[in-house]
């Protein structure tokens, strides 16, 4: 399919030269002395914890520091030519991508048509022009049948992917997207991927901040930046070996990891089959054994949470159509036992959000029965309900609004009339299993996204609810962040709360999450322990609903080692076929 056109004429990319950024109020910089080329048709990747300043960086690439953000920069960045600290028009030499749709998203257009027209408008594009683009990048980004749709009526990732196509759709020669793929499902990030690498062939200089190793494993080069200095830049496979991480407390990326295990050699391709070809002659004894990410436990919230049974939720026939005539979940059975963790998967606009919604009565059914330990949820109003069930939305900003994060998380337990003493601990215990001790008094928007996410989810926390329901928890976390959020998952689980999750990190499924429920199109369509979801022959059924079985799965498959859906269970498995075919 063809890519989106970029303007004519050949421009020198995207120059940042010894930029230092310094936000006011703040002791340290954000960035110092990085610098970094991208030239027309390469995909630059940019990794790094959490506050390394990836977002820094792309804001001032994109010339929006210091013209819209204020920050003191020095050194020098250019687009196209264009020093962009002092041009006019920027839009016009370079776009950005922000990583949530709704700091993109116009919201003054009425159709996903209206809201991709509406940069190539004020860009003055002939309107047989703009037609064109509009259902090339539609075509491109899945977008087709969405065209007529509301934008705010569409989930998360679908918006994401209207906020992609909007700024692609524009055709500059500068690119640079911050965590585009965050909430994006599986099929959809490598959709987002393939676009990246499909606009670079054809000139655009791209530079792209991410957590995925899916895009960030197919970039030409990785800059990695360690509180806002930049380690080196260099292939994914060198830069985000874990030679090259260790001194910026981040783990490689599974496929890297796997890749050094099997002995690859640094110019060999990042794929599964050469993984797997490479590991079936390798021999895995425990010395060479990579850990399954950053393995911190919470199993100590017992000492802090009460050991408490969850109640039986059940679900019986659930249905549910928007005034707007979307059905979005059609005869949805389930039954969650007390203390289970259930991962809810399927692709962006499957009905997960919209399913979750009814489990604490923020949403009615139009028909069918949702019951908390008997009681009809119809019944109960949401604040009685919110004694019993812990909702954590998506966007943390649609949930935060105190002025510190004490504050934030004081506020559930006092409109559920806990006593002083009781609050404090829960408080306490709460800020010590999200991490979150020293910025108990910092207002929760002057800390990054990620962290504004550990907020709403320790504010849910310090209500101390049987039953703990997470609306994509890992999106915009780094490796120690999505284990800080696996290890509270498992400390629940080990005093009896049940924790249902919807997320699209299939890894953090199948690690934290004893049961998966697969859902299209509104309806289950898959449901059992992540060793049945994620087997060998199930690779057709997760496509259809825009997922991929993990990593180690789809390895473990191509080696018929059966189910392997963590890489432990992978490595088992290997250590059980070498010692089968290399007996002592």
């Amino acid at each position: 399919m063809a890519s989106i056109p970029v303007e004519s004429g050949a421009g020198p990319g995207l120059a940042i030269s010894s930029l230092t950024v310094h936000y006011f109020g703040r002791d340290t910089p954000a960035l110092s002395d990085v610098s970094v080329d991208v030239r027309p048709g390469a995909l630059v990747g940019v990794a790094g914890r959490n506050g390394a300043g990836k977002s820094t960086l792309a804001l001032a690439a994109a010339g929006l520091i210091p013209r819209v953000v204020r920050a003191r920069l020095e050194g020098t960045v250019t687009a196209d030519g264009v020093p962009l600290g002092t041009s006019e028009g920027v839009a016009s030499h370079v776009g950005i991508v922000f990583p949530n749709p709704h700091n993109q998203i116009s919201a003054t257009k009425a159709t996903v048509r209206e809201e991709l027209a509406f940069g190539l408008e004020n860009l003055g594009v002939a309107r047989a022009d703009m037609e064109r683009r509009i259902e090339a990048i539609a075509a491109r980004l899945g977008l087709s049948e969405l065209l007529d749709r509301y934008p705010f009526a569409l989930s998360g990732g679908e918006q994401q992917r209207v906020a992609i196509g909007s700024v692609v759709a524009l055709g500059g020669r500068v690119l640079v997207l911050d965590e585009p793929t965050g909430q994006l499902d599986p099929a959809g990030t490598e959709t987002v991927r393939d676009l990246l690498l499909t606009q670079a062939e054809d000139g655009t200089a791209v530079l792209c901040a991410e957590h995925s190793d899916v895009v960030l494993a197919t970039a030409d080069r990785v800059l990695v930046l360690d509180a806002g200095r930049s380690v080196g830049i260099a292939t994914p496979r060198v830069a985000l070996s874990g030679q090259a991480l260790a001194a910026s407390g981040l783990e490689p990326p599974t496929i890297i990891r796997l890749a050094e295990l099997a002995g690859l050699g640094v110019d060999d391709p990042l794929d599964d089959e050469h993984i797997a070809d490479a590991l079936a002659g390798a021999a895995v004894g425990p010395d060479r054994r990579p850990t399954d990410g950053d393995d911190r436990s919470a199993t100590d919230l017992g000492g802090r949470f009460a050991v408490r049974d969850g109640a039986l939720l059940e679900i019986a026939d659930l249905r549910y159509r928007y005034p707007t005539g979307i059905d979005a979940v059609r005869g949805v059975d389930l039954r969650v036992e007390p203390g289970e963790r259930v991962a809810i998967v399927g692709q962006n606009g499957s009905g997960k959000t919209t399913l979750v919604k009814h489990i604490n009565g923020l949403l009615r059914p139009s028909t069918g029965r949702v019951s908390l330990a008997g009681r009809d949820l119809s019944t109960i109003k949401v604040h009685e309900a919110a004694r019993t069930i812990g909702f954590v939305f998506q966007n943390p900003d649609d949930q935060l609004f105190n002025r510190s994060v004490e504050r934030e998380l004081a506020f559930g337990p006092r409109n559920l009339a806990f006593s002083s003493e009781r609050s404090a601990q829960l408080i306490d215990a709460a800020l010590s299993a999200a991490q979150l001790q020293g910025v108990r008094s910092d207002n929760p928007y002057d800390l990054g996204y990620s962290d504004r996410k550990l907020v709403a989810l320790a504010s849910v926390l310090a209500m101390d609810p049987a039953i703990l329901v997470l609306d994509e928890p890992t999106t915009g976390q780094d490796g120690p962040g999505v284990a800080q959020v696996g290890a509270i998952v498992d400390g629940l689980s080990a005093i009896g709360r049940t924790v249902i999750a919807i997320t699209h990190d299939m890894e953090f499924a199948a690690r934290h999450f004893g049961r998966i429920v697969v859902m299209r199109q509104g309806e289950v369509v898959a449901d059992g322990t992540p060793e049945a979801v994620f087997a060998p022959g199930q690779e057709e059924l997760l496509a259809s609903t825009g997922l991929r079985p993990p990593l180690a799965a789809r390895i473990g498959a191509k080696l018929g080692l059966g189910s392997t859906p963590t890489v432990d269970a992978l490595l088992d498995a290997l250590a059980v076929a070498d010692a089968v075919v290399k007996p002592d």
